[in-house]
């Protein structure tokens, strides 16, 4: 991979540090590009959507009087597991912090106590029948409100004038490792967050060295792969997948400034992501291209009208409506309009 990509991956891994640690309404979650760790060999309980299970909706609404759905969980599909061993004991794995996290990605929307319903609800859905024990619903329903408990105590950590004033990111990430081991427990916080926290260890390094003026471009690209090889597969995978859109701008570019014909840009395209997304960014393209050249029409419009000497303020400026409505609907106008003072300011500049 050329140097200056390599470091640009190294630089968005800083941001998901930044992330992970200053995001208040979401301090539970991975950072972008990182994902899960596997669950534990043991045995997932089905959801309640799963073949032979439960098919109420996802949540428990119909049976535990809960209201509909919030809009942003409407139509998705609750991610996560529960798992339980040998047994039948529930065990805690970084996926039952997913399953949660499912429904608090929808704070705001409503009522705390609501939504733990929703995910109490879930718990028992899944946790009521073998081979969960009797008891590994309430295990469970105590790792959530560990789980809550630590994401109010984030939220306040995070707000705390003292560690704000920090620009030192490894300063933070281990006020937050605290946290998790006070909440949690050592044992229990390493098999929760340790992968992830490794991965963020290792973002931290690969900072560094992008950061580091001594290091030549060869040297630092050196390190930088041996930091990447240190990341567990499937994060490495989801960091090559993250990469792969900036990789394809630039190989278009490559290819544009070269001469290349629309159907060398589809065949690029198409060995890169395959026919049917080569297609629909070719018909994005089309519907990109439309609505510039609708774009274009409009603001030679609005100059022939701004230059009319035959109108005075109030009839340019209702010539220039009608013009905007002629070519826009409602919800395009505001685009419009938008747009237009996004190019007036840079004018004025």
């Amino acid at each position: 991979m050329p140097s200056p990509t390599r470091l640009l991956a190294a630089a968005g891994a800083a941001g998901a540090l930044a992330y992970l640690l200053w995001a208040g309404s979401a301090p539970w979650r991975s950072p972008p590009g990182v994902s899960p760790p596997p669950v534990p060999t043991a045995a997932r309980l089905p959801s309640p959507e799963d073949p032979g299970a439960d098919s109420r909706p996802a949540g428990g609404a119909s049976s535990k009087g809960l209201p509909p759905l919030p809009g942003s969980l409407r139509g998705t599909e609750v991610d996560g597991a529960l798992v339980v061993d040998a047994d039948g004991r529930f065990v805690p794995t970084p996926s039952a912090l997913r399953l949660f996290d499912h429904f608090l990605s929808a704070s705001g929307e409503e009522p705390g106590a609501v939504i733990r319903a929703r995910i109490v609800a879930e718990i028992e859905a899944r946790l009521a029948s073998p081979p969960a024990d009797p008891e590994a619903a309430h295990e469970a329903i105590d790792l959530l409100d560990r789980y809550l408990a630590f994401r109010t105590a984030f939220r306040k950590l995070a707000s705390d004038p003292a560690l704000a004033a920090s620009a030192d990111l490894e300063r933070r990430l281990q006020w937050v490792r605290e946290l998790r081991r006070e909440h949690f427990g050592p044992e229990l916080a390493e098999t929760l967050f340790g992968e992830e926290e490794a991965a963020t260890g290792v973002a931290l390094e690969m900072r560094r060295v992008a950061a580091d003026p001594t290091l030549a471009p060869d040297e630092k690209s050196e390190r930088l792969e041996a930091l990447e090889a240190r990341l567990p597969e499937d994060v490495r995978r989801a960091r090559t997948d993250a990469r792969a859109p900036l990789q394809l701008i630039e190989a278009e570019r490559a290819l544009r400034a070269s001469g290349a014909s629309a159907g060398e840009i589809q065949a690029l395209r198409e060995s890169r992501l395959g026919p049917d997304a080569a297609a629909r960014l070719a018909a994005l393209d089309r519907e990109r291209a439309a609505w510039q050249a609708r774009l274009d029409a409009w603001r030679a419009a609005r100059e022939r009208i701004r230059g009319d000497p035959t109108l005075d303020p109030v009839a340019r400026e209702a010539a220039l409506d009608r013009a905007l409505a002629e070519r826009f609907d409602a919800t395009e106008q505001h685009r419009v309009r938008v747009l237009d003072a996004i190019e007036a300011a840079r004018t004025d500049r």
